[in-house]
């Protein structure tokens, strides 16, 4: 055919590729492994470009932690410390300490108000450094803040600790309760914090040091303020005891602070957090500061201590406003006399509650013709006496009706009246007939029939219980009709209804 074109003889016959189909798919394989080596190399580079970001945010966090602990450190924290007025005011109180207490001296006066003043900067200050303490060791063991709340023993926790990532060879028994212990070294054994570098391990070391420090000078000036506190405060001295007095005292930061505290705020001056590590707050002690550990409160049986407590706090409230504000001339008239009034309410309050006395009744007034007293007692004494039911019905009569006897039995009381006649209440009681167990079988047969067995009954029965009985009403009417025969018949005459005697033998 034409159509068809010769292939020269000796050559292979080779067939030509229908539309590149062959090209195609390998040029599309090997374009979608440049796509698949591409999008790894751009994964490669992003991964690369977070890595170096974290880097560079560590390295920041690193240089700002430096530049803080070089621009604001422990040194710059503790600036009470470092103060001259604080070692001044601490040399004089060592010197005043060995020396007995004038009541006449005004720079002794002038100590104590002054030590007041510098208890509550101690306070602030040592808020301060732990604040600071905790942000550094947060790093390597974040958890720790919650585990103790109390600054004073987390500041100790972490002298001992220090940077230490092995739990088991850190002694904290002489710190922390046992129980807290063992949450600590479980925790400090699972914790994600990281190592701290030499320079926050040595700022968290001169930070502790810096507290541990304050916090003996503290007790150095509360002691001192121990001996002075009868002459600075002596009815609430008198009242809760020089240590108590010089406790609230420094807290309050002054005695006329003190004594603008409300009562209610004094019983819970000096409360302390504390963690006891899922074992409950039952003897955390809620709602109870240093006022709880009075002589007063602590002489109460437990179950008063926080009555008690009450008390204490509103009588110290007053001795406070009586020293700051009152005539020293007087002494401690109102400590004493406060004393005396809480130690009388513990007693009665100890005291076993009293017998309940039965009250006699009292007698009747019969001149006034005053009703006689009523009452629950009275009615219970009237019902041991009353008659019964059985002698209530002899002793009644009935009115003119015969009930048969005699008349002498009867007024005489020696029948026995109404009972058991017509017209009495009482009745006997009647024995419960047991009904004998019958089958469902024969309960429906007596349900179909009436139950009588004579000839009159009749088998209709309209209710499943009771049937019907037909009387005879013709047997009735013929006795009605002879009687009316014989008595109102007008052929019968008069007749006697009295009886006819029988005629003899003679007529």
């Amino acid at each position: 055919m034409a159509s068809q074109q010769q292939v020269p003889q000796g050559q292979p016959l080779e067939l030509a590729p229908r539309g590149n189909m062959a090209l195609t798919l390998a040029d599309s394989f090997l374009n979608d492994l440049d796509e698949l080596e591409e999008d790894n190399d751009e994964e490669q580079q992003q991964e690369e470009t977070n890595e170096e970001l974290a880097n560079d945010l560590e390295e920041s966090d690193d240089d700002a932690m430096e530049d803080i602990i070089k621009n604001e450190g422990v040194d710059a924290k503790i600036k009470l410390q470092t103060s001259d007025r604080y070692r001044r005011h601490m040399t004089a109180i060592a010197e005043r300490s060995e020396k007995p207490a004038s009541f006449d001296d005004d720079e002794e006066y002038a100590l104590i108000v002054e030590s007041n003043e510098i208890l509550v900067k101690m306070d602030a200050e040592l808020h301060e450094v732990h604040a600071y303490v905790n942000d550094l060791y947060g790093k390597k063991f974040p958890e720790l803040e919650t585990l103790v709340p109390s600054k004073l023993e987390y500041l100790r926790v972490v002298a001992q600790m220090g940077n230490e990532m092995d739990m088991t060879q850190v002694d904290l028994s002489g710190i922390l309760p046992p129980t807290v212990v063992m949450v600590v070294s479980v925790t400090g054994s699972t914790t994600s914090g990281q190592p701290l570098t030499e320079s926050e391990l040595g700022e968290c070391m001169r930070g502790c040091d810096a507290c541990l420090r304050l916090e003996d000078d503290k007790g150095t000036i509360l002691q001192y303020l121990q001996s002075r506190m009868s002459m600075l405060a002596p009815n609430l001295t008198h009242l809760v005891g020089p240590s108590l007095a010089a406790l609230l005292v420094g807290m309050a930061g002054g005695l006329a602070d003190l004594a603008r505290v409300p009562a209610c705020n004094m019983t819970v001056m000096g409360q302390e957090k504390r963690y006891l590590g899922g074992f409950g707050m039952v003897a955390g002690m809620p709602h109870t500061g240093v006022l709880y550990f009075c002589d007063l409160v602590q002489q109460a049986p437990p179950a008063l201590r926080k009555r008690c407590l009450k008390l204490v706090a509103n009588k110290a409230a007053l001795c406070a406003r009586f020293d700051a504000f009152g005539d020293r001339s007087k002494g401690v008239e109102a400590a004493q006399s406060f004393r005396e009034d809480i130690e009388s309410k513990i007693e009665k309050a100890c005291e076993p509650p009293k017998a309940q006395k039965v009250k006699a009744l009292p007698p009747p007034d019969i001149m006034t013709g005053k009703k006689k007293r009523g009452g629950r007692r009275v009615r219970k004494a009237k019902e041991k006496t009353r008659p019964t039911e059985m002698r209530a019905q002899m002793n009644k009569r009935a009115f003119a009706h015969t009930l048969g006897g005699e008349y002498g039995d009867d007024s005489m009381g020696l029948d026995f009246g109404l009972l058991g006649k017509e017209g009495g209440n009482l009745r006997a009681t009647q024995k419960k007939e047991k009904q004998a167990k019958v089958s469902q079988k024969r309960r429906k047969m007596i349900q179909m029939s009436s139950g009588a067995t004579n000839g009159l009954s009749s088998s209709l029965v309209f209710t499943p219980v009771q049937g019907i009985e037909l009387a005879n009403p013709e047997m009735m009417q013929g006795k009605v009709d002879a009687a009316n025969a014989k008595w109102f018949s007008e052929s019968s005459g008069f007749q006697s209804a009295l009886p006819q005697s029988k005629p003899g033998l003679f007529g």
